[in-house]
């Protein structure tokens, strides 16, 4: 699977910390992303988890959030792996054959073993879907009082995003997203070891 679901967990709600729903080119959209476009998804993501319209996100909300988000990107998965069997069910059998599986699509280059990550289950949603949501939470709870506002959650998001603009010109490239997403994963790497 090559795109990650915009807000694959609550993290992403808040526009993600970490900003990998805009990064590289197996995350988020395509073309260039304003800094108003995310201080705009920021905003949405943040109304649908403010359940009681307080203001603030508590725990209980962010986790209620995430869950309902990773059930709908888990719909969505299956979905979409359930299309993908269907393009590579030639015969409409219901079964896969080696050569059906093997088979080039014009869509994805000619090699052997194009659809794995797809159908063999490899591509994962990462720390986006993070089962450490309490992480997440205590990561935008910058003043640690229980609650997560608005403020806290804009602020983590838009530092994100002027990092990775490097040009500082308020729009995110492809190329900008890419290089940050590469950077990112280069620092996951280093602090695993």
């Amino acid at each position: 699977m090559k795109k990650l679901i915009i807000g694959a967990s609550v993290a992403a709600l808040m526009a993600v910390p970490a900003l990998a729903w805009q990064m590289g080119e197996h995350h988020g959209p395509k073309g260039p992303t304003t800094r108003a476009e995310v201080q705009a998804k920021v905003q949405e993501r943040f109304a649908k988890a403010d359940t009681n319209k307080d203001g603030a996100i508590t725990q209980a909300e962010f986790d209620v959030s995430r869950n309902a988000m990773k059930a709908e990107w888990q719909a969505k998965r299956a979905e979409h792996r359930a299309e993908l069997f269907a393009k590579l069910d030639s015969d409409k059998n219901g079964q896969l054959s080696k050569a059906e599986f093997s088979a080039p699509r014009p869509d994805r280059g000619e090699g052997k073993g194009e659809h794995r990550g797809h159908m063999g289950g490899h591509h994962r949603m990462g720390g986006m879907m993070g089962m450490g949501g309490g992480d997440w939470f205590a990561r935008l709870d910058t003043n640690k009082d229980g609650k997560v506002t608005l403020a806290e959650a804009s602020a983590q998001a838009l530092a994100h995003f002027d990092k990775a603009d490097t040009n500082k010109d308020g729009t995110l490239t492809p190329e900008e997203r890419k290089a940050a997403w590469e950077a990112m994963r280069a620092e996951w790497k280093a602090k695993r070891g």
